[in-house]
Parts: structure tokens; C-alpha cells; sequence
């Protein structure tokens, strides 16, 4: 495998970002992307409502559900009002020592909790139910557009670009750019925490509005001096919280990043565990956990310096809210002004203004919390569609219409809108007509054809290949030599349309048709079936298999990917188990289901780690004799084979046929072997590249070097 290529080679389809766009949202040509989050921090307030209006929005244009929760709101509202009437009288009954008025006040209040009690209870459960629906939502939206156009692997590209341009401009003191890191944790806990507590912090500011306007008249008509001290009094709480706590935005934001990063830590050392044990690092691996884990320390002792001295002052205030209003009306009541229940009322009344007018002061280090929310949410959706070029540059949450505008579409052959200063790369349908062969070759058709093609490394600091034409006949077998770090497996990345970094076009099959074998094979969740099938599925075109639409399994209701692979026809079970045999698993299946193989089909394990990379390399042969692909690429799909079991995979590719044309493959590999499975050699030297034929009885020993 290449220097360049060591991150592994995925099986994707063609529609990822520009490599140019990649480079400035990572840093280079003017930084488009710089530093998100510090253009944010300045913009402050405004920017922050405007992140909330766009993020919330769309949900609830497209939903009713929240008129519902708007009606138990004021409901809710007007029981609170109702009490604190019956709480007046309740008190000024039993001052005046009325039996009968407080035993009738009392059959009120019972009376009045039966009834109206379901309607607080109704408040909260409409509430949360209404959090769970927006959040399913907007997490089935948010993942619709992370994986379509497969934004996730330029998100995963972006990060290593801009991780190596921050390590140069820390050296340099310059400033660094925005990373978009741990989208897991953004998807998983920054949309639930953004969901829920927005729901309830919007209610909350209804209710403190209706509670405002009906308090305020009871305590303007109780005592129009309290009701103005309570607006003073208030006012100036508010501005000391502010001054005080705004650090805890910043720490708080931090702390959600930190946090990522130490249990990212965790995990990479789960993953990687053997390969930990057989280098003995877990000295290295405990040092830099522990390195991480110093820098969340760190952040929650800042963290807590701050809400000790927040809480200096919220602790205060709220000692003075329980005595300020009886101060103020205790002269009255001395005086007989007034009754012990308008004390009660009053101290009431002043409680809930206060609440109402103190959301800041009492919900400060929550609101900071979801301020750092809202910042990592809107920098990783702005950075999905930033990257995606089927979108336009609209609504955050729109999904990219790409047959109306990211491809055109005219006989047979789909065009992927790119910008013109990147490598281009075109579909067809080799279904329905193959691309015609130029005048010096006798084949009647070509499945792949590269034209005036220079590749670069995505950070556009090194050339790896420069001007190669290649034209590659259906049913031909083309092997890719040359050093390590010469671009080969870079070159099947461009093919794939994953990387775009240079100039040129290249002209392949549409995604259905093409399959990319990695060295180290993919294994997804799931049963030895799913093994097998990856990456098509069972069920037919709009119908799951349990024959309801897709969009009824969409969280966002949206429709089923569009390059959704499909099986070109249905597999029996015995069909399967006979598959395995061709790749010499015959006792896989049985191994899984415990002796029985057909019940082993459907064994969940982790495949990854329960097969070896052989194995895998076999099972990955599999999948394509499933699949039956008019174009297969293959990254040292047979390295960890031996030679034998290598010329038995390639003797099953010769075999595999779809349609009426047979199968064309293109290998990259260093092994002198693979030169007798192959007719046509494509030689990577010094950024330059040679295509010749391949004799049939080629030497090994002559052409051994040129493997190297």
C-alpha cells in the first residue's frame, strides 16, 4: 500500500467535495473556512439567535405539533394565575380565623386540583413528547446530509488537513483554523441537548411572558411602588450575571470538545488493541490518555471557579427575593392596609415577576451550556454544507435536490456538476452504451478512460501524477505499479471521485457498476448475510422488507438514498453458503451457527475482529461475485493471501461475468505474481506514467523490478 494512503481505501461513489473547496475550508486559498468559531464569539447575541432560528425552523413549518404545547402552555399558565387567587383567600381566611370561609376555600382548592392537576401533567408530557419528535427529526435530517454525497469522508479529510495546518501554524504563532471534530458527539448528544433543553427554555420564556402580564396587574394593583423596584431589581441582577459568568460560554464549549477528545481516546485503544499489544505501547497510549484526560481536569476545576463565583451572586439574590416584597408590604399590613392573604399574594406575585424577568440570573449556567451547544451544532452543519456540492448555499437543513441540479442527464450518461479547476468525473450507464474506443486500439468499447489527468495530495503541495491518458477496453485487466508514495492508491481515489485535488477527466461506469476493494476490507454491524451482501440490499426499489415505504423509516420522513445499490438478483440461502465455498470459507457459516450453517447466515458477530484480514480478503471476493460489477478496483486486495489462494480469487474474477460483457478489473499491488492475471500495466514513476501491454508469458523475473 502507498505512503498516502495508510487512512485505508473506503468502497464510495463519486459525488464528494472539490478538493479546492476542501482547501480553503481547511485553511488554504484565503481560509473560507477560518476559524468559525471565533467570527461567532464576535458577533455574539444576534449571531447566536440567528443559529437557533435557522437550526429550529424548518422543523416546525413542516410539523403541527407544536401547536398543541403552545394551548397547554397558556392553560398551564392560567391554572398558576387561579391559584394564587385561592392561595390569597386560603391565607386571609385563616388570618381572619373564618372556618367556614377556609374549609369552603379548601373544597375549592380540592376540586380545583382534580380538575385542572391533568392539565400540568398533560404541559410536561407534551413537552418531552414533543422534544423525542423533534429530535428524531432533526437527527434523521442531520445524517441524511452527512452521508449523502459522502460529506463524511470530506469531513474526515478536512480534519486531517486542517489538524497538519494547525501543527505548522502553531509553530508559527498564527492563527489557527477551525477544526470540525467528534461529528459522533455532535450527531448523538449536541442535537438531543439542543433539542430538549430549546424546547424547554422557548416554553419557559411563553409561560414567564404570560406569567409577566398577568402577575404584574395583580402586583401593579397591590403596589404600584413594589411593581417598579421589581423591574430595578431585577435589571441589575441580570447585568451582574452576565458580567460575571460569560467566561462559562467559552469553558463550557471547551469542556464539550475536551470531553470528546479523552473518550476518543478511549475508543481508539479499544479498536486498536491488539496492534497496541503486539508494540507493548501501552505506555505511549497511557501517557497521552492521561494528557487528555488532564486537559478535562483542568477545565472543570475553571469551570468550577466560575460557578463559585456566579453563584456568589445567585445565592444572594435569591435571598433577597424571599424577604424583599414582605419588607416592602409589612408597613401596610401593620398599618391595616391590607390582610395577611394580599402578603401572601404579593410575595407571590413578586416571586413569579422575578423568576420571570431572572431567566439569565437563575438559568445562566444552562443557558452557557447551550450556547457552546448551539456554536458546535451550527460550525458542523455549516461545514456539511460547505462541503457538499449537490447543495446550494440556502437553509442548513435542506436536502440537496441532485436530479434537478447536481446532474444532467442525456443518453445514457449522467454528468457530475463539479467546478471546471478540478478533476472532473463522468458516469455512464455501461447498460446502456459504452464509451467508444479511440482509433488505435482494435477493442469496440472502453469501460474507463483518463484524459490530460494531474493528480495532486489534497493539501495541493505535491504532484503525484502528471498528464496520464489512459484508455482502459471492457474485459481488460489493468495492474498499477511503481514505489511506494508513487500515487497509486491515490490514483483509485481519484477514480472513485474521492479525491479532486488537480486537473483532468475521467470517464467510468456509473456507481452501481464499479466496486472498490480496499486492502483491509470493510465489515459492517450486522449477520454474515450483510456480510455478504454490503453494500447492496434486499429489498426491492421504494420498499423496505418488511413492504413499507422508506420514508416511513426515515426519521425525517425523507425519501431512500438515490445510488442505493441493489441486488441484480435474489440469493437463496443455499446460493450463499455455495458463494463461501468459492472463496474457501465452506466452514464459515457453519462455525457461526454453531455447526448449522444456515442459521450461521444470520449469526451477529463482530466480523472485524472475529475474521482474519485473509478472511476478510476472501469474504470481500464474495461480495463481488454477489454483486457482479462491470468494473471492479482493487487496492492489494490480496496481500495477506498466499498465492495459491490469490490465483483462485482472480480465477473466480475471470469467471464473474455481467451482462454481456465480462468483467474488467484494476489492481494495485507489488507482487510480481499479479502480472499473469493481468494484460495491461500501468507503471507510476517520478509523477509520470506508462501504460504498456503485458506479454501472456511474461517472466516474473524480467519484470519483477519494475514492481518495486
Amino acid at each position: 500500500m502507498d505512503e498516502e494512503s495508510r487512512g485505508g481505501f473506503v468502497p464510495l461513489s463519486i459525488n464528494s467535495p472539490t478538493a479546492s473547496e476542501l482547501g480553503t475550508v481547511a485553511g488554504g486559498g484565503g481560509h473560507k473556512h477560518r476559524s468559525i468559531d471565533n467570527k461567532r464569539k464576535k458577533n455574539g447575541l444576534r449571531e447566536q439567535l440567528h443559529s437557533f432560528r435557522v437550526m429550529s425552523a424548518p422543523y416546525f413549518r413542516e410539523s403541527l405539533m407544536g401547536v398543541s404545547s403552545y394551548v397547554l402552555t397558556l392553560a398551564n399558565s392560567a391554572v398558576r394565575v387561579y391559584f394564587s387567587y385561592l392561595a390569597r383567600d386560603f391565607w386571609s381566611a385563616l388570618s381572619d380565623k373564618e372556618a367556614e370561609k377556609f374549609y369552603s376555600i379548601m373544597a375549592k382548592f380540592v376540586g380545583s386540583m382534580i380538575l385542572l392537576a391533568p392539565i400540568n401533567v398533560a404541559y410536561r408530557f407534551q413537552r418531552q413528547k414533543l422534544a423525542i419528535a423533534w429530535r428524531k427529526w432533526l437527527t434523521g435530517r442531520v445524517l441524511r446530509l452527512y452521508f449523502t454525497n459522502q460529506v463524511y469522508y470530506a469531513l474526515e479529510r478536512q480534519s486531517g488537513i486542517v489538524k497538519s495546518e494547525n501543527a505548522a501554524s502553531s509553530k508559527d504563532g498564527n492563527e489557527q483554523a477551525a477544526e470540525v471534530d467528534n461529528p459522533d458527539q455532535r450527531i448523538a448528544e449536541d442535537i438531543r441537548s439542543f433539542t430538549e433543553f430549546s424546547l424547554t427554555f422557548f416554553l419557559t420564556l411563553v409561560t414567564s411572558f404570560i406569567d409577566l402580564v398577568c402577575f404584574s396587574v395583580i402586583l401593579f394593583s397591590i403596589m404600584p411602588m413594589l411593581f417598579i423596584a421589581i423591574f430595578l431589581f431585577a435589571s441589575v441582577g441580570t447585568f451582574l450575571t452576565i458580567c460575571i459568568g460569560k467566561v462559562l460560554i467559552r469553558l463550557n464549549y471547551e469542556s464539550l470538545q475536551k470531553e470528546a477528545d479523552f473518550r476518543f481516546s478511549l475508543v481508539r485503544v479499544r479498536e486498536n488493541s491488539e496492534s497496541i499489544a503486539f508494540y507493548a505501547g501501552e505506555t505511549v497510549e497511557e501517557r497521552e490518555t492521561d494528557r487528555r484526560f488532564e486537559h478535562v481536569i483542568n477545565n472543570m476545576t475553571m469551570i468550577n471557579y466560575a460557578e463559585r463565583n456566579l453563584d456568589f451572586l445567585t445565592t444572594s439574590y435569591n435571598y433577597l427575593t424571599w424577604v424583599l416584597p414582605i419588607i416592602v408590604v409589612a408597613p401596610e399590613y401593620f398599618a391595616g392596609n391590607v390582610e395577611l392573604g394580599v402578603i401572601s399574594q404579593a410575595s407571590s406575585a413578586f416571586g413569579h415577576i422575578l423568576d420571570d424577568l431572572s431567566i439569565v440570573v437563575n438559568s445562566f449556567t444552562d443557558v452557557s451550556k447551550f450556547s457552546a451547544g448551539i456554536d458546535r451544532l451550527y460550525s458542523f452543519m455549516s461545514a456539511i454544507m460547505e462541503l457538499d456540492p449537490g447543495r446550494s448555499m440556502g437553509s442548513l437543513l435542506s436536502t440537496p435536490a441532485v436530479d434537478q441540479e447536481g446532474t444532467s442527464t442525456k443518453g445514457g450518461e449522467v454528468a457530475m456538476k463539479v467546478s471546471t479547476d478540478t478533476i472532473r468525473v463522468k458516469e455512464f450507464d455501461p447498460n446502456v452504451t459504452l464509451l467508444p474506443s479511440p482509433s488505435f486500439l482494435s477493442q469496440p468499447s472502453t469501460i474507463l478512460s483518463i484524459k490530460d489527468l494531474d493528480l495532486a495530495t489534497p493539501d495541493n503541495k505535491r504532484i503525484l501524477v502528471k498528464n496520464l491518458n489512459l484508455s482502459l477496453p471492457s474485459a481488460s485487466n489493468l495492474l498499477i505499479v511503481g514505489p511506494s508514495g508513487s500515487g497509486k492508491s491515490s490514483l483509485l481515489r481519484a477514480i472513485a471521485g474521492l479525491w479532486n485535488t488537480g486537473t483532468g477527466e475521467i470517464t467510468r461506469p456509473s456507481s452501481e457498476n464499479v466496486y472498490f476493494l480496499p486492502q483491509r476490507p470493510y465489515c459492517p454491524p450486522g449477520s454474515l448475510r450483510d456480510q455478504l451482501l454490503y453494500p447492496s440490499t434486499e429489498h426491492k426499489v421504494g420498499y423496505t422488507s418488511s413492504g413499507m415505504d422508506e420514508s416511513e423509516h426515515r426519521p425525517d420522513g425523507g425519501p431512500g438514498h438515490k445510488d442505493e445499490r441493489r441486488l441484480w438478483k435474489d440469493w437463496t440461502d443455499d446460493d450463499l453458503l455455495k458463494v463461501l465455498e468459492q472463496v474457501d470459507l465452506p466452514h464459515l457459516a457453519s462455525r457461526a451457527g454453531d455447526g448449522d450453517p444456515y442459521r450461521g447466515l444470520d449469526a451477529v458477530l463482530d466480523w472485524g475482529k472475529t475474521l482474519s484480514l485473509g478472511e476478510q480478503q476472501r469474504l470481500a471476493f464474495g461480495r463481488l461475485v454477489i454483486n457482479r460489477p462491470r468494473l471492479v478496483v482493487m487496492d492489494e486486495s490480496t496481500s495477506a493471501l498466499d498465492v495459491v489462494a490469490e490465483k483462485k480469487m482472480y480465477k473466480l474474477l475471470n469467471g464473474v461475468s455481467s451482462g454481456e460483457a465480462g468483467l474488467t478489473y484494476i489492481s494495485v499491488g507489488h507482487r510480481p505474481t499479479l502480472l499473469s492475471h493481468h494484460n495491461m500495466k500501468l507503471s507510476l514513476r517520478n509523477s509520470a506514467g506508462h501504460v504498456s501491454d503485458i506479454a501472456p508469458n511474461t517472466s516474473v523475473v524480467d519484470e519483477g523490478f519494475l514492481l518495486s
